[in-house]
């Protein structure tokens, strides 16, 4: 609870112009995401960035390098990636964008039979008994 001599004097109406009269600020994700499709850039979709990554693999070191430059006009992603693929960790990121955009490589292993068919039974047979192992089971 405040103490009283430290909000005297200074609420609203003794002070009005700290009130906010146009809302709570907006710093939000959803805010930033109004601007910008104010200004024209729309949402790019799965299809659009999986599009962009495989051509980006077929694209030769020079004109990778001209895109890659800071004052180039292309968006960020591209030029980030480009440069991913250029420096010392090339292959790497080639590798991860390939598992984007086509998927992963199945890797089946088998460590169960050794490489042989396991062997599923046909018929299960269920049938009444008793033996001194289930004498005293109800």
């Amino acid at each position: 609870m405040p103490k009283p001599e430290n909000i005297v004097g200074k609420g609203f109406d003794k002070r009005p112009e700290n009130i906010n009269r146009s809302g709570a600020n907006r710093k939000t994700i959803s805010s930033v995401n109004n601007d910008l499709e104010k200004e024209g850039y729309k949402e790019a979709s799965k299809q659009d960035i999986t599009s962009c990554y495989l051509r980006l693999i077929q694209i030769p070191i020079t004109e990778l390098k001209n895109m890659a430059q800071d004052d180039s006009p292309l968006p960020s992603m591209i030029r980030i990636v480009a440069k991913s693929i250029l420096s010392g960790k090339g292959f790497d990121v080639i590798e991860k964008i390939l598992d984007r955009g086509i998927g992963k490589a199945v890797n089946i292993t088998d460590i169960t039979s050794g490489g042989e068919r396991i062997a599923t039974p046909t018929t299960i047979i269920f049938s009444d008994f008793k033996d001194e192992r289930t004498k005293d089971i109800k």
